[in-house]
């Protein structure tokens, strides 16, 4: 944005004392430095081993974009984090990934789960910080992203499962909900975060929820999901997880009761709201779950 200090029209030679304010980049999501490093929204290992189609767009119940490039870039990151800790999960993750993309059975063992817990999270945090601002704010706030960068710290209150799809697909979905203090008392004590990834046969679930001060619970998940074709087709792999997972389990197909996007409705307790804010009430103590 520029600021003249003078008509002087000779445009190829600013007037003495001008000065001009260049438009800064926000700073990188997960650290200090400048954004503006190119990443892929979908690693970029994956479309090496996939042609996916391209991808819908939508936000709620907003108007769906279709045609969307599967190998979108973004730049909400800097090259530091880009080519260095992310990279760095990617590689790791990927030696489990590459054959669930593939639907080539693995077994999974505790430390596997490890890697697709930190994975799954990343892309979720990634995926956020391309959202479309509907007058939505962030979820993960900077304290966790920063913590996720220096120590694959995974956010309190996370949950992280893993499953497979009959056929190959490529997708996110975003949901983000109100936790009241029951159902009854519609006192808001926090906000939660439901992600679905699902990239060839994998499929990941997560959710994390957020208790606004001044309210305190124990630790652990706040709300359950109601019982649903999922409890047969997910395996939780964070923060309980068993020894052992033998992938692929019971697939989701592409529409229906075990559809995809049932599992995505999976959170929705009450009725709708439209809006997320990350605001504090006034009291409470137990929790009941509404979608956004």
């Amino acid at each position: 944005m520029t600021f003249p200090m003078s008509q002087n029209r000779d445009l190829g030679h600013p007037p003495v004392g001008a000065f001009i304010l260049l438009s800064m980049p926000p700073p990188c999501i997960f650290c200090d430095n400048d954004s503006g490093s190119t990443e892929h929204l979908w690693p970029d290992w994956m479309h090496k081993l996939v042609k996916f189609a391209p991808i819908n767009l939508q936000e709620a119940d907003g108007t769906i974009i279709s045609g969307q490039d599967p190998e979108q870039t973004i730049t909400t990151v800097c090259h530091d984090c880009n080519t260095g800790w992310m990279s760095l999960i990617e590689n790791k993750a990927s030696t489990r990934l590459k054959p669930m993309l593939l639907n080539q059975p693995i077994v999974i063992d505790p430390g596997g789960m490890k890697l697709l817990t930190e994975w799954a999270v990343l892309r979720a945090m990634v995926f956020e910080s391309i959202k479309l601002k509907n007058d939505n704010e962030q979820f993960f706030i900077r304290k966790e992203r920063v913590a996720f960068r220096e120590k694959q710290t995974v956010p309190d209150r996370t949950r992280v499962w893993v499953g497979a799809l009959e056929n190959s697909h490529i997708g996110y979905h975003g949901t983000d909900f109100a936790l009241w203090r029951s159902a009854e008392d519609r006192t808001r004590i926090g906000t939660g975060s439901v992600g679905t990834i699902y990239a060839g046969h994998i499929l990941m679930h997560t959710v994390t929820e957020h208790i606004h001060p001044p309210y305190e619970l124990p630790p652990g998940p706040v709300i359950a999901a109601p019982p649903g074709p999922w409890d047969e087709r997910l395996v939780e792999i964070y923060p309980s997880h068993p020894k052992r997972a033998d992938w692929p389990t019971k697939p989701f197909a592409d529409e229906g009761p075990t559809g995809i996007l049932a599992l995505r409705d999976r959170w929705h307790i009450g009725e709708k709201v439209s809006k997320i804010k990350n605001v504090p009430s006034n009291n409470g103590d137990n929790a009941h779950g509404d979608k956004g």
